[in-house]
C-alpha cells in the first residue's frame, strides 16, 4: 500500500528541528520584547539616576541582567499566550495565518506550556535577583494583557486603552526594579509610553483594519470605518504626548539642561504630530504608513535625549 508524504515529513530532521525552534522564537515576538526590555532599562537608568534620596539597591549589573531576563521571560509568556488566545482570529487574517498556531507548526498545548514556563522562569528571576515589587507588577501586568487586553479585543475598541497601559508598565517595572519606587520621571516616562502608542496604533489599526474585521477583532477602524475617530485620536493624544514630554524638566539640574531638553522635546513631539495631522487629513495607506515610521522614530529618540538630559 503507497503512503502519501507530504512535503514537512519528508524535511530532514535537522530542518524541522529548526523550524520548530524559529517557531518557538516567533511566539515570544522578538522585536516587540526586544523594544520593552530597551524601554525597562531606560527606566532603571532613568530612576537610580534621578532618585532624590539613596537607590535601596545599588543597579549593579547582576540585578541589571537578571531584570532583563526576567522581564524577557514574562514578555515572552504574554506574547505566546496572547497568540494561544487568539489562535483562531490569526487563522483568519492574512498578515498572520503564518504564525505558529495557525500554520499548525507548533500545537495549542505546546503553546501554552511555553508560555506557562516562560512566566514561571520570569517571576522566579525577578524575585530572586530583584525584588517582590518588581516581580508582583510584572504579574500584574500579563495578567492585563493576556486575560484583560487580549479578550476585550473582540468586545470593544476600548482594548487600546488597556493595552497602551500594559505596553507602559515596563517603566514602572524598571523603576521599581531600581529603587523599590516611582518618581516622578518615570512617572511622566510611563505617561510619554503611554500616549505614543495612540498615534502608533491609530496607523496600524488603518492600514490591517481589514483583516482584524476578518478577524473579528472590535478596532477603532473597524468599529468606525472612515477612519476620522482614529485621526482625530491620533491628533488629542499627540497634542497630549508634548505636554507630558516636557514634564521631566521639574527634576533637571541645570537651566540649560531644561532648555535644550525642552526645545528638542517639542521638536520631536511636533514632528510626530504633523504625521498624525496628516493622517487625519488623508487616511490613505502611504500616509499611514508614514505616521508608523516617524512613530519608530519618535520614541527612541525621545528615550535617549530624556537619558542624556536627566544623567549628564
Amino acid at each position: 500500500m503507497s503512503t502519501i508524504t507530504t512535503s514537512q515529513d519528508a524535511q530532514p530532521a535537522d530542518l524541522k528541528e529548526k523550524s520548530r525552534v524559529q517557531a518557538y522564537v516567533e511566539l515570544t515576538k522578538l522585536r516587540i520584547s526586544v523594544m520593552v526590555l530597551f524601554t525597562f532599562a531606560a527606566a532603571a537608568f532613568l530612576a537610580a539616576g534621578t532618585a532624590t534620596g539613596p537607590a535601596s539597591e545599588p543597579l549593579t549589573f547582576t540585578l541589571l541582567l537578571g531584570a532583563l531576563v526576567g522581564m524577557l521571560a514574562i514578555a515572552a509568556s504574554g506574547n505566546a499566550m496572547n497568540m494561544y488566545l487568539e489562535r483562531y482570529s490569526d487563522f483568519l487574517m492574512p498578515r498572520t495565518a503564518q504564525r505558529p498556531l495557525p500554520a499548525q507548526r507548533l500545537s495549542a498545548t505546546e503553546v501554552a506550556t511555553f508560555g506557562a514556563i516562560a512566566f514561571g522562569v520570569g517571576v522566579g528571576f525577578l524575585l530572586a535577583l530583584v525584588n517582590w515589587e518588581t516581580a508582583l507588577c510584572g504579574v500584574a501586568n500579563w495578567i492585563l494583557y493576556v486575560f484583560i487586553y487580549t479578550p476585550l479585543k473582540r468586545k470593544t475598541h476600548f482594548n487600546t486603552e488597556i493595552g497602551a497601559v500594559a505596553g507602559a508598565m515596563p517603566v514602572v517595572m524598571g523603576s521599581l526594579a531600581a529603587t523599590h519606587s516611582v518618581g516622578l520621571v518615570c512617572w511622566a516616562f510611563f505617561g510619554v509610553l503611554f500616549l505614543w502608542q495612540f498615534p502608533h496604533f491609530m496607523a496600524i489599526a488603518w492600514m490591517y483594519r481589514k483583516d482584524y474585521e476578518s478577524g473579528g477583532l472590535k478596532m477603532l477602524t473597524v468599529t468606525e470605518p472612515t477612519g476620522a475617530a482614529a485621526g482625530r485620536k491620533a491628533i488629542i493624544t499627540g497634542v497630549l504626548l508634548i505636554a507630558v514630554s516636557l514634564v521631566p524638566v521639574m527634576s533637571m539640574r541645570t537651566v540649560g539642561h531644561v532648555w535644550v531638553f525642552s526645545i528638542l522635546a517639542v521638536l520631536l513631539g511636533l514632528f510626530y504630530l504633523k504625521a498624525a495631522i496628516a493622517f487625519n487629513g488623508s487616511r490613505t495607506e502611504p500616509i499611514a504608513r508614514k505616521l508608523l515610521r516617524v512613530s519608530l522614530l519618535y520614541l527612541p529618540l525621545y528615550m535617549i535625549l530624556l537619558l542624556v538630559a536627566c544623567l549628564t
